[in-house]
């Protein structure tokens, strides 16, 4: 499998709830909408201290800025390539971005190519 996760941080004046919501019932529904077909798994992982709306109370609890890591999950790097191409069609690209300035700060958006590896469940 091929993993791609990436690193998001909503916009200035974006409640980190408004972000969640936003994501959720837009972006994520037009990246299934577009790429779906490619994905074996879709997850979004939200920061549970600004979800909280506080830290939990230890040094690592804000260690970022971003406030969700979402992760692709791909048959292959080719399934990822493609995904990229139908997202740089100009009228898909448009809809992506247009969308994105309801609640993203896409010039902190980090992209990350993975090698996952799985260490067991420890028993």
């Amino acid at each position: 499998m091929y993993r791609v996760m990436w690193l998001l941080k909503r916009k200035a004046g974006t409640s980190h709830e408004q972000f969640r919501q936003h994501y959720e019932n837009s972006h994520a529904e037009l990246g299934k909408r577009y790429v779906g077909h490619l994905m074996l798994g879709y997850h979004r992982n939200y920061d549970a201290a600004k979800s909280a709306g506080a830290s939990f109370g230890t040094p690592l609890s804000n260690v970022t800025d971003y406030d969700c890591i979402a992760e692709w999950v791909m048959r292959d790097e080719a399934a990822f390539e493609e995904a990229m191409r139908i997202m740089a069609e100009p009228d898909t690209l448009k809809i992506f971005l247009e969308d994105e300035t309801h609640f993203l700060d896409s010039t902190s958006t980090r992209l990350l190519r993975c090698d996952a590896y799985d260490t067991g469940t420890g028993s």
